[in-house]
């Protein structure tokens, strides 16, 4: 009798949890949820969801609040990173937008969901630094909190229509360089700026863990789209370019180029560029004839 009494209690108690509702901050590893905003709009809209578990649906409305949370992004950064220059930035608060920290999940709806719209200025945010939200879950009228998900560490990443930071776009490169006579070949990153505007390094150099700010600004151009996609190439940094017409049909961007039966998205580049050295003078001139195809996530 004495064990079938205690078998009873475990199975409520097992009961009691499998079926209690708790209140959550959607969230991966880390509880970090990564959300890209795009540059060709003002203010693009993404958004953080708040839900609810258990097997039953929740019988009285919940009230939840969120409110910052810092030290979260501390401990991030403490556990993740060596260096302070390389730590996740806590995105400013001038930068974003929350109308309420506060939302209502229904009774007894069918969705056991709500979700807090954040808005973000992302021009000028860089694709070279990683931003973060750090928010937390401050009370809830009603029900329990999951103590594993209850903050969330909102990352806030770029992207426009040829290159996203979220998942980093690489492009399959082909052509040469002058001064010496090169060869370009392999992958090429390319990150987001503005709308019409990306970033790419010159040549074969190649984007690691390894390059500093001062390679960055050194070694890497800006390539504009205009709106009859035709292609303008500016120095990010030190660097003097100047643009080329040697090659018929290069200095565009074709958004749907006819492969077999697939579309791809190309650049044609042809500029000239010269590296500015430490004490002020420059090197030779070096020319570009290069093609780059996106290499699309399938």
């Amino acid at each position: 009798m004495a064990l079938s009494i205690a078998g009873c209690n475990t199975d409520i108690i097992y009961q009691e949890e499998q079926y209690k509702t708790l209140v959550y901050l959607l969230s991966g590893s880390e509880n970090v949820y990564a959300a890209s905003y795009s540059l060709n709009k003002e203010e693009p809209v993404r958004y953080i969801t708040i839900g609810t578990g258990g097997s039953n649906t929740n019988e009285k409305d919940i009230t939840v609040t969120l409110e910052p949370n810092p030290v979260m992004l501390d401990k991030f950064n403490s556990l993740n990173y060596n260096y302070q220059s390389e730590y996740a930035r806590l995105l400013s608060a001038d930068r974003y937008t929350i109308d309420s920290y506060s939302v209502t999940l229904p009774a007894n709806s069918d969705y056991h969901y709500a979700r807090m719209p954040v808005k973000v200025r992302a021009l000028g945010l860089s694709p070279d630094s990683i931003y973060f939200i750090p928010l937390k879950i401050k009370s809830v009228s009603n029900y329990d909190v999951n103590p594993e998900k209850s903050d969330v560490l909102f990352r806030v990443a770029i992207e426009n229509d040829y290159a996203e930071q979220l998942v980093p776009t690489y492009y399959a490169k082909s052509g040469t360089m002058t001064n010496p006579t090169t060869v370009l070949s392999g992958t090429k990153l390319v990150q987001p700026l503005e709308k019409d505007k990306v970033r790419m390094f010159i040549g074969n150099e190649t984007y690691g863990s390894s390059t500093s700010v001062a390679d960055i600004e050194r070694l890497s151009v800006v390539v504009q789209i205009k709106e009859d996609n035709t292609l303008l190439v500016t120095p990010y940094g030190s660097m003097e370019v100047e643009m080329l017409d040697k090659v018929n049909g290069y200095n565009r961007y074709v958004p749907d180029l006819l492969q077999g039966t697939s579309k791809q998205k190309v650049f044609y580049l042809n500029y000239r560029f010269r590296l500015k050295n430490s004490n002020g003078s420059y090197t030779g001139w070096r020319e570009v004839e290069e093609r780059l195809i996106r290499i699309e996530d399938k």
